[in-house]
């Protein structure tokens, strides 16, 4: 029997330790798929390419993507074999995505300095990832102490102006009805978990871990 493997991609500026709350099914080798430094103005399908590099493994590959993990996961799906693609609080096809995102894109708010982007955001990620204990915030603490500015503008980039709508095969969509970064009013999603927001896969776990059980049986 062939082993089966699940590669896990954390959202934008993350890591695995986002995963960390999550139990997965027996019979998967469970590996973190790591995000890479990005060439300047590099193409989404380049940077998959590049990503889809590090899965190694031998045997089926299933693909979790978080957020801009989702994203990157259907672009990795395009170029390689992929048994099932599964998406955590993260779009799927153009049509999916959130008014605002024109709205940004028209004033360029993405070319805005550094410190106006990147200081004193705290609070206003703290609501948008919908986090509330101190292990929560903390972690995204963590996160956003990283100063990565140019993989997150070159990330903004990418998400803000991303075309899609090739749908891989064996597509599951987990989403929270109240996540703020993709609002729920926009997307058609496989599985909904009630009252959860986009920080699902960390403080709704159970419920996420559940679903996982039954898609990868």
């Amino acid at each position: 029997m062939s082993s089966k493997h699940l590669y896990l991609i954390s959202g934008l500026g993350a890591d695995e330790r986002v995963f960390q709350q999550l139990r997965f099914p027996d019979g998967y080798e469970v590996h973190f798929l790591p995000w890479i430094t990005p060439q300047p103005h590099e193409p989404i399908s380049s940077y998959a390419a590049r990503m889809a590099a590090g899965i190694t493994a031998d045997g089926q590959v299933s693909l979790a993507g978080l957020s801009f993990g989702g994203i990157m996961s259907i672009e990795i799906a395009k170029l390689r074999p992929i048994h099932q693609t599964i998406l955590l609080s993260s779009i799927k096809q153009t049509s999916e995505k959130p008014a605002y995102f024109n709205w940004i894109r028209r004033l360029q708010l993405t070319k805005l300095p550094d410190f106006i982007i990147f200081q004193n955001r705290t609070r206003i990620v703290e609501y948008y990832m919908d986090v509330s204990s101190p292990e929560e915030k903390q972690l995204l603490r963590d996160y956003l102490a990283r100063k990565d500015y140019a993989y997150s503008r070159w990330a903004f980039d990418v998400i803000l102006n991303w075309e899609n709508e090739f749908r891989p095969q064996n597509l599951v969509h987990i989403h929270g009805d109240k996540d703020h970064p993709f609002p729920i009013k926009y997307l058609q999603p496989t599985h909904i978990i009630r009252n959860a927001g986009h920080f699902m896969v960390y403080n709704r776990a159970v419920e996420v871990s559940q679903i996982l059980a039954e898609v990868l049986s």
